[in-house]
């Protein structure tokens, strides 16, 4: 029962969260950010939000995108989860880039180049 319960808080999480990052924060550097999923711990303590660039480049290295960046902004985007949504603990955020599309990229590129 747990789990479905986390699974709930980390739709409500993903989808609150990116609201935050495109509607209320004015930094250009996270204007091409997308939340990708949301993994909230069992006790809802700790919330992972992992996310990816979205334009040309995909690679972290290549954007202006800093882990630092989002991790200054955790406490802004969870005052504002705060008053947003209504559960008894909102969980501290952190951000971390997911690799799963850059390695999906590069597994096609090296499949495209086996034919």
């Amino acid at each position: 029962m747990t789990s479905n319960r986390s699974d709930k808080i980390s739709d409500l999480l993903k989808k609150e969260i990116s609201l935050i990052i495109t509607n209320e924060i004015k930094d250009p550097r996270l204007r091409n950010i997308n939340i990708t999923s949301v993994k909230v711990s069992d006790d809802i303590g700790i919330a992972t939000v992992f996310y990816t660039i979205i334009g040309k480049s995909i690679h972290k290295s290549e954007s202006k995108i800093d882990d630092r960046i989002l991790s200054k902004l955790s406490g802004m985007i969870r005052s504002n989860l705060a008053k947003k949504i209504k559960i008894r603990r909102i969980p501290k955020i952190f951000f971390k880039f997911d690799e799963s599309i850059e390695y999906s990229q590069n597994i096609e590129k090296l499949l495209k180049n086996l034919k």
